[in-house]
């Protein structure tokens, strides 16, 4: 491997959460088979001060096992298996902490009421949401907060903005789902077992999400959109969704 490719897959392992000195030690255990921790820091050009805790967080993260000889071998595990090994680790770390964040909502908005009156919202405005992580934090609030009806239509509608696979998970229990749109076999099951409804159509809107009939996401271009609760502003997207069903 060149210096440059190296470099590549470095930088590609910090996407899994691991440091420099965490993607070095484990490139050289996958060059070496396995070694002690002094071979790992010479290979590795990691200074011997740093080799051990960076050995010890490589376990952590499901990286490399330990023999436990003298002196204590470090062994990688094979990359797929590593990097599977940390996906699971950051599934049950996000769940964990979602839980945990989800559980300071009311504690958070019981003490801020008692120092902020909130006004009341008139329904009327139209807000506009610029990003793709604020459409998608907005679709995802909007989903779990349904009580009747989910209404999405666009080019490939479970796939924009991180709708497909979190529509379980997000969904509550008999709320309908009616998608129009492009849909591959996965999308097919997912709407199928919430039991959905899907219309395969081509669709000119880029992304559109309707929720109880009465919240409106409209996003226009990639990252920017409208969210509104505007009775006359949702009622001709909602016309055009019904018309896109029925026609």
């Amino acid at each position: 491997m060149s210096q440059r490719e190296s470099f590549e897959v470095e930088e590609l392992l910090k996407e899994f959460g691991l440091n420099s000195y965490e993607a070095r030690c484990y490139l050289a255990l996958l060059r070496l088979g396995k070694a002690p921790a002094s071979e790992v820091s010479k290979v590795s050009s990691v200074p011997p001060q740093r080799v051990y805790d960076s050995l010890s967080s490589l376990e952590d993260k499901g990286f490399v096992q330990v023999v436990n000889s003298r002196p204590k071998l470090y062994v990688p595990f094979p990359v797929r298996e590593a990097l599977l090994n940390r996906l699971y680790q950051l599934k049950l770390e996000f769940e964990r902490r979602e839980r945990f964040l989800r559980g300071l909502i009311e504690e958070v908005e019981r003490l801020v009421s008692r120092q902020v009156e909130f006004p009341s919202p008139s329904g009327g405005e139209v807000f506009t949401i610029e990003g793709e992580k604020a459409i998608t934090s907005t679709a995802l609030r909007l989903i779990s907060l349904a009580r009747e009806s989910v209404k999405v239509a666009g080019i490939r509608p479970l796939f924009t903005f991180g709708c497909r696979g979190n529509l379980g998970r997000y969904l509550k229990e008999g709320v309908k789902v009616l998608a129009v749109g492009v849909f591959d076999e996965p999308c097919k099951r997912e709407i199928s077992r919430l039991g959905g409804v899907y219309v395969e159509k081509k669709v000119d809107c880029s992304y559109l999400l309707i929720v109880d009939g009465g919240k409106l996401l409209y996003v226009y271009s990639g990252g920017r959109g409208l969210f509104t609760e505007n009775k006359g502003v949702v009622a001709p997207f909602l016309a055009y969704f019904d018309n896109l069903i029925n026609n």
